[in-house]
């Protein structure tokens, strides 16, 4: 059922329902009555039973971030929100959410306590104390070859995609990064990137990745006329508002048919193996987590964990230091010393020189 109303509706990849501007929401149909004290069994029967008060606020965190998250990761923060506002019948108590959330196990727990912040976020409550660890050991992910990567990197037609898919290629970006930078945040004479935007988990730590000449060139060919407080990535419709998540994935589907359709394994190819690959090339190549931790904009080194599984036996390629910026000394001594400035960020400084191999 489609309707032009601003009730509250169930989130839906498959279209129709609530239209905001250009977006539609689906609004289910009226789910079947269940016995009293029996729980909802799916997404659209839970969804019913909340208080239609709930059901708005909840919506108003969905719609808010339609744009920056995917439909899969959308669809389920919307489903740990309905089922904690079923238990407790509020959602703006945090401390009582908050040990509702520590108790949960599993997908549930991960998933409430992303959906939960970005709750508090949105409706600007107070961050929960939420007293878990929760267990990142998750399956890999599937990375596709390098020869894929490379393929699809040259099959988005217009210039600013392609831009856009090699800048996720060299730097490792989160797929929703690239939309915010400005053109104050791109040195092209330096080479070199500054990634750091607001993540719906918290604030990423900011970084400066170097790129190579030719991203270098895409990025001067689509800057070109823009002043420093323009978005290297706008719409077109609207220069002043950037692109978003769902017009990449757009982009991302059509690039896998054709790769598919030429014969390649687009396995595992979607918008974050870009960031998977970078992240396994760096590690590959230094074996200091740190150091991809760093790249990566990770705020918890556990996060980068997941890249130490490849090749753990091979031996250390570099020795690494890090020093804050504050230590001038301490950098000269260093880059007198012969040793390689890898990373910079607005507080430290990395550096890295070979370690001879046996």
């Amino acid at each position: 059922m489609r309707s032009r109303t601003c009730s509250p509706g169930w989130p839906s990849r498959l279209g129709g329902g609530l239209q905001t501007r250009c977006t539609w929401v689906q609004i289910p149909s009226p789910a079947p009555l269940r016995k009293a004290g029996t729980p909802p069994g799916t997404r659209t029967e839970r969804w019913n039973r909340l208080n239609p008060e709930i059901r708005g606020r909840i919506l108003a965190v969905m719609m808010a971030s339609r744009n920056r998250l995917s439909p899969s990761t959308l669809e389920d923060y919307g489903d740990a929100l309905t089922r904690l506002a079923l238990e407790i019948h509020t959602l703006d108590d945090v401390d009582l959410v908050g040990k509702a959330i520590s108790s949960l196990k599993g997908h549930r727990l991960e998933s409430s306590i992303s959906a939960y912040r970005l709750y508090c976020r949105i409706h600007r409550l107070p961050q929960p104390e939420i007293s878990v660890r929760v267990d990142h050991r998750r399956p890999l992910p599937k990375i596709p070859s390098e020869r894929v990567l490379q393929a699809s990197l040259i099959i988005p037609k217009t210039p600013r995609w392609r831009t856009y898919f090699r800048l996720l290629y060299e730097t490792g970006a989160r797929p929703s990064e690239p939309f915010a930078l400005r053109m104050r945040d791109v040195d092209l004479e330096t080479e070199k990137v500054r990634l750091g935007t607001s993540k719906f988990g918290g604030e990423t730590t900011q970084r400066e990745i170097p790129i190579s000449p030719l991203l270098t060139a895409m990025l001067q060919e689509i800057m070109r006329g823009k002043g420093p407080d323009d978005l290297v990535f706008p719409l077109t419709t609207d220069p002043n508002r950037p692109l978003f998540y769902r017009r990449a994935e757009r982009v991302m589907i059509h690039v896998r048919r054709r790769l598919k359709a030429t014969g390649y394994d687009v396995i595992g190819l979607r918008l974050h193996a870009y960031r998977h690959a970078f992240a396994t090339r760096l590690y590959i190549a230094t074996r200091d987590l740190p150091l991809v931790q760093r790249s990566l904009g990770h705020r918890d080194l556990e996060t980068t964990m997941i890249y130490i599984h490849i090749q753990p036996g091979t031996p250390r390629l570099y020795d690494v230091k890090v020093y804050p910026v504050t230590e001038t000394e301490e950098i000269s001594s260093c880059i007198a010393e012969g040793w390689e400035k890898a990373l910079q960020t607005t507080d430290k400084v990395w550096f890295r020189r070979p370690r001879w191999v046996p």
